[in-house]
């Protein structure tokens, strides 16, 4: 079997697994176009921090090495944790993104309620 079949075999099978407790848990299957779209969004803006990233990355690097303060190495700016880190950017600002376009939650009018 291929590498790329077994491991797009086990994302298969764990989306079905994850889909089945979502099921179970009363998740609404008619909302997971949505979710999908809203995921596609977030790898989309990790892929721009990612670039932005390795761009700003390299950049520095070669400031540095212009104006002789020392030596960064090039690829340093492709290793796998600048990918998990702009993951991370991504996660976040789409998730304030999102809180920005919800609309707010209704006031609680009832000062009593507060102090439950």
């Amino acid at each position: 079997m291929p590498d790329s079949l077994y491991i797009l075999s086990i994302v298969a099978a764990t989306s079905c697994a994850a889909y089945a407790v979502g099921r179970r848990r009363g998740l609404s299957a008619g909302l997971l176009p949505a979710a999908l779209r809203r995921a596609i969004r977030c790898v989309g803006a990790c892929l721009v921090f990612w670039g932005v990233n390795i761009a700003v990355g390299a950049g520095l690097a070669l400031l540095v090495r212009g104006l002789g303060l020392g030596f960064i190495w090039l690829y340093i700016n492709t290793d796998a944790s600048v990918l998990v880190l702009s993951a991370v950017q991504a996660l976040v600002f789409e998730s304030w993104r999102a809180q920005h376009a919800a609309p707010p939650p209704p006031a609680d009018p009832s000062p009593a309620r507060r102090l439950e």
